[in-house]
């Protein structure tokens, strides 16, 4: 429950890491797509989203069983029959919860993509839509015992396909969908970034939130009681005897995750800021250059990374795999101003998407059995084939991902339109959508001095004067 705590805190603390990169018209719209999901979401999960994910079924598609939280409560497994893991550690209704904050912010994640130029009410469809047809089905492919991918052998700890990938994926095809925004150039920096103190405090928010992302992934706290023979001699002298034995302890899977997810984010952070310093003495900068949004995306695509394997490799490994996330979306971003021009806004697909696919990569190197036994050994334990099936993974996910997205949008694109025109992307969606009126407009119209106008005044009173004189003559 206190996982579930974290999770939810996440969407909010979304909002506040998007609010404040994108331009001061629209940051309250920009909250607003975010935490709006926080009200479709619970909803669609209740009333079909969680049965057809965790629901008795096959391994493509769940059932209607579980509707409106149906039989839910009497259910003391992991969220349905069929699944005997744990089988009393967590009840079906937390289950259910904790699922949910997963299913809610990874549709936030992709608002992202659309800033300032895509209409409400279409947005809100497409989250309920894309949710049930996008979301739902994969989260069942993937986190579900019986799940196709799952049996196959992928592996993905706490969403890097499912959540991550997904949600870049189908943040890049709207971005294709929807087109550029309105003064729209890539060559320039965004200059309407005046709200960065909630983008650091939003990322503050997600790093601790994260640890419920990930160590709740686990489903329990302390662990499993693990009992082993020695594999070498070990000596202990107690009273002079020799005792030799066996020796059990506690698999704390949780714990792993956090440490690994702390590592990641700060290697990730770390290898921005030298990369950073290395771009400005490259550009014949004097002092040291190091960019607030970089640092603080850095440290999200650092916890993006780990994420499909936290639990399944050593801290060794999770630094590692941080600092090759950060460094290698630093290059793409870089690379993306000169030959990728798309308005992908906030860059969910460099961050989400392309993290993902980092991180999926290396779940199919570097887990090991011996580090959970849940898990087969990667490629660099004797197990290529681990490696290709979390390709096959990625390919099956990002394939999904944006063939629903497109299959959502287009039909509303070319029916009702879901795009903003370009008169009120310039006035912005604070005012657009959610009637804001700007208070400090006033401020920037320029006033009129008191002596000019007592001056015209004057002048004007002459005029007539001088010409009743003349009429007189």
């Amino acid at each position: 429950m206190t996982s579930t705590g974290l999770v939810y805190m996440m969407t909010p603390a979304l909002a506040c890491f998007y609010g404040g990169l994108v331009e001061n018209k629209n940051f309250l719209n920009q909250l607003f797509l975010s935490i709006v999901c926080m009200a479709i979401i619970p909803v669609q999960w209740c009333l079909f989203g969680y049965s057809f994910t965790f629901g008795p079924g096959n391994s493509v598609f769940g059932s209607f069983d579980y509707s409106a939280g149906r039989k839910l409560g009497l259910v003391s497994l992991n969220g349905e029959t069929a699944d005997q893991v744990n089988p009393l550690s967590v009840p079906s209704l937390a289950f259910s919860a904790f699922q949910c904050s997963f299913a809610i912010i990874t549709p936030a994640l992709i608002s992202g993509a659309v800033v300032g130029r895509m209409k409400l009410i279409p947005y809100m469809l497409f989250i309920f839509l894309w949710a049930t047809f996008c979301y739902d089905p994969l989260a069942r492919w993937t986190f579900y015992n019986l799940g196709w991918l799952r049996q196959m052998g992928v592996v993905d700890f706490a969403g890097g396909l499912v959540v991550h990938i997904s949600s870049g994926i189908s943040g890049l095809v709207a971005a294709l969908i929807l087109g550029s925004r309105a003064q729209f150039d890539p060559d320039v920096l965004n200059t309407g970034q005046t709200n960065i103190p909630f983008t650091i405090v939003g990322t503050g928010l997600l790093w601790v939130g994260w640890m419920g992302f990930n160590g709740g992934s686990a489903f329990e706290a302390s662990g499993k009681f693990i009992f082993r023979k020695f594999s070498w001699k070990i000596v202990l002298f107690i009273n002079e005897q020799e005792i030799y034995g066996s020796y059990s302890f506690f698999e704390g899977i949780a714990a792993l995750a956090i440490v690994n997810s702390n590592v990641a984010a700060a290697s990730s952070m770390t290898i921005w800021i030298i990369l950073d310093m290395i771009h400005g003495k490259l550009r014949g900068q004097d002092n040291v250059f190091v960019s607030i949004p970089g640092v603080c995306s850095a440290t999200v695509v650092g916890l993006v990374a780990i994420t499909p394997c936290a639990g399944y490799v050593q801290p060794g490994y999770a630094v590692l795999i941080g600092a090759c996330g950060g460094f290698i979306v630093n290059l793409f971003l870089a690379g993306k101003k000169r030959f990728f021009h798309v308005d992908d806004t906030l860059d969910v697909f460099s961050c989400h998407g392309l993290g993902g696919f980092i991180g999926t990569v290396m779940a199919g190197l570097f887990t090991q059995t011996d580090v959970n036994s849940a898990v087969a050994n990667g490629a660099f334990y004797g197990n290529p084939i681990q490696l290709v099936y979390q390709l096959v993974g990625i390919v099956v996910v990002a394939s999904f991902s944006a063939a629903c997205t497109a299959a959502i949008l287009l039909p509303m694109h070319f029916t009702f339109g879901i795009r903003i025109n370009r008169l009120e992307q310039v006035r912005g969606l604070d005012n657009v959508a959610h009637g804001i009126v700007d208070m400090d407009a006033s401020k920037k119209v320029p006033q009129i001095s008191a002596p000019p106008l007592r001056q015209k005044q004057t002048e004007m009173n002459i005029v007539p004067i001088i010409s009743i004189e003349n009429n007189v003559q």
